[in-house]
């Protein structure tokens, strides 16, 4: 469920905000609405979270040798380590730069060889002028007038000489040859330096790898910049006026008696009050045990639902339990998911911990594709013919592979789940509604949807098998009738003003209303997907045992078609997990969540808080 919230605020003296903003921390209750924070104190806080964040961010790209392991998170040593790391990351960028100079400076050199510029500094200081030249044999066969000619290099491209003339001397310009800059450094030196920065450079990977151990350390230290950085934005942030300060937030209703004791221990001022309707509180789910598996689905996703929408983990969590198992339609597959979630599992209590969710998720959607694969018989695509007779007698004749009308069956399957689960949202949505006859445009929802789903199977499956009653079209005209009347029903109005505003506002968007009929068939429809990609997946497997197949049986292939079997078969898993994400998540995310009515646009319960080492700390 949503937990209520209740909106407070918080009235403390001016003086004492810092003091009070300590222990509103501790206590971790209070969200606060979002102030803009400004001052010397919050411009150091934020350059401590930005260096804190790239050095962090920079070790997490770093591969730990295997031969080191972490070194356990030690706050004050973080510090040492963000500035190390970003010491180091500033020289390797500099030296990075300056190699790319030093090639750019190399390759222009090289083609007049290594020489020592500081001998044209000398003839310089001598009283005479030089310049290098490129050109032509033919331009540069006779030195311009005044100039002396010592040839310097020749090739193919061009030939390059030394012209030398008293200081002063005027230097002719031409099209037929350019001058070369000189150098400040030889060749030599500049490879010598491009041999020293290489150098630095696989030390610094070194020394960068040495580092990767202390990742816990520089993440406790983000930890406490991020902290101390929404402290101080707060801090700074609050409206005060006169002597007093004041701070507005929301918090669980549930939470407030203990805001309430701290308030008057403290000598605070509190006021309390329900949100208003044009506001928008935090949400905070609160889950059972069994459904809280689910969330690592929505912190993947980064939704959140609406404080005033629904909370449907419990409905999430069911129905996503059918797609995957559908969608991965391989027992042999979920037996792989399944054993690897009850070792990872074995492994987290042998520890002395408990379950984490994620895992708790991986051994429910194991277990329910094992029993997809046993209802179905579908193993590792193997043949229903070449199963073991055991595997063909506890599978259901109804949509296993021995009975050819078995799609057919698994798609009737699939618009089952996809109507009651379009109920379901219309159900929700009656009791919503619940006593405003508002509720009997849900009524003529649920009558679409029900009447819908023959229409479906008329349409898309077959005519003869499964022809169109009447009363499902006569429920669909009347749950459209009910729908244009009541859908937009507003009863503060009074029955008759109510009854003719929702039909005045039908009208006003009479396309849309229409298009909701089609939408509702679409919808339905859509839940052939669980039957597609799932079919898809049987036919890359089959595709990979028959490949592999011919090659088990000469022992020169044997291997080759065991690796060929093992990536294949992996490839075909990978697929699938990709497949839920975009198919499974999108049934619950859109058709579903879009008949509740529902748009995720809400956030996150995030009480203003502190860590337990920081507690210990003050």
């Amino acid at each position: 469920m949503i937990a209520p919230m209740k909106k407070v605020f918080l009235v403390m003296l001016d003086r004492e905000r810092a003091q009070g903003l300590k222990a509103l921390r501790r206590l971790g209750l209070v969200h606060p609405v979002p102030v803009q924070g400004s001052g010397e104190g919050l411009e150091t806080a934020a350059a401590a979270l930005e260096e804190a964040r790239r050095a962090t961010g920079l070790l997490e790209g770093v591969k730990l040798p295997k031969s080191a392991a972490p070194k356990p998170a030690d706050e004050d040593r973080g510090l040492a380590v963000v500035r190390s790391v970003n010491a180091l990351a500033d020289e390797e960028k500099r030296l990075h730069e300056e190699a790319s100079s030093l090639a750019r400076e190399a390759d222009r050199i090289a083609p007049w060889g290594d020489f020592e510029p500081g001998l044209a500094s000398e003839l310089k200081d001598a009283g005479l002028d030089v310049r290098l030249v490129s050109g032509s044999a033919r331009a540069l066969s006779e030195p311009p007038e005044g100039w002396s000619l010592v040839p310097f290099a020749a090739a193919k491209d061009a030939l390059r000489v030394l012209l030398v003339a008293p200081r002063g001397t005027p230097f002719p310009e031409s099209e037929q040859y350019r001058e070369f800059a000189l150098p400040e450094r030889s060749l030599g030196v500049i490879s010598a330096r491009k041999r020293e920065v290489a150098s630095r450079l696989a030390a610094i990977g070194g020394e960068f790898a040495t580092l990767a151990a202390e990742l816990p350390s520089a993440r406790a230290r983000l930890a406490r910049t991020e902290r101390d950085h929404r402290f101080e934005t707060l801090r700074s942030g609050l409206e005060a006026e006169g002597a007093v300060a004041w701070l507005e937030g929301y918090l669980p209703a549930a939470d407030f008696p203990k805001l309430s004791e701290e308030a008057a221990r403290r000598g605070w001022g509190l006021l309390a009050d329900e949100p208003a309707d044009d506001e928008l509180p935090p949400t905070k789910v609160v889950s059972h045990p069994l459904v809280r598996m689910v969330q690592p689905v929505f912190d993947f996703l980064g939704t959140v639902p609406n404080y005033r929408e629904y909370d449907i983990s419990g409905l999430f969590l069911l129905f996503f339990s059918f797609f995957f198992a559908m969608i991965f339609g391989d027992g042999g597959y979920g037996s792989i998911l399944l054993l690897a979630g009850l070792a990872l599992a074995l492994k987290s209590k042998l520890s002395g911990g408990k379950v984490p969710d994620p895992i708790r998720l991986l051994v429910l959607l194991g277990g329910a594709t094992v029993a997809w694969g046993v209802a179905t018989a579908s193993w590792f695509g193997i043949d229903y013919a070449k199963l073991p007779e055991v595997l063909r007698a506890i599978s259901i004749p109804w949509i296993n592979g021995g009975n050819p009308e078995a799609g057919d069956n698994i798609k009737v399957l699939c618009f089952s789940i996809g109507t009651v689960q379009l109920v379901v949202a219309h159900v929700k949505n009656v009791r919503r509604d619940w006593p405003s006859l508002k509720l009997v445009g849900q009524l003529g929802q649920f009558a679409m949807v029900a009447g819908m789903f023959f229409i479906v199977l008329n349409l898309v499956i077959s005519q003869t098998k499964y022809p169109m009653p009447m009363w499902a079209l006569y429920t669909v005209l009347g749950g459209f009738a009910a729908n244009f009347v009541f859908g937009s029903y507003d009863g503060s109005k009074g029955f008759v003003k109510g009854v003719i505003g929702g039909i005045l506002s039908s009208l006003a968007n009479i396309v849309s209303v229409f298009l909701g009929v089609v939408n509702v068939f679409a919808d339905i429809v859509s839940y052939i997907r669980l039957w597609a990609v799932g079919l898809a997946g049987v036919a890359i497997s089959q595709t990979v045992n028959n490949m592999a197949g011919p090659m088990l049986g000469h022992a020169i292939l044997f291997a080759a078609g065991v690796l060929l079997l093992v990536f294949g078969h992996g490839l075909n898993v990978i697929m699938s997990l990709l497949s839920v994400i975009v198919h499974g998540v999108r049934l619950n995310m859109l058709e579903f969540s879009g008949h509740l009515g529902m748009e995720w646009s809400g956030y996150k319960y995030e009480p203003f808080r502190e860590t337990a080492q920081a507690d210990r700390a003050e």
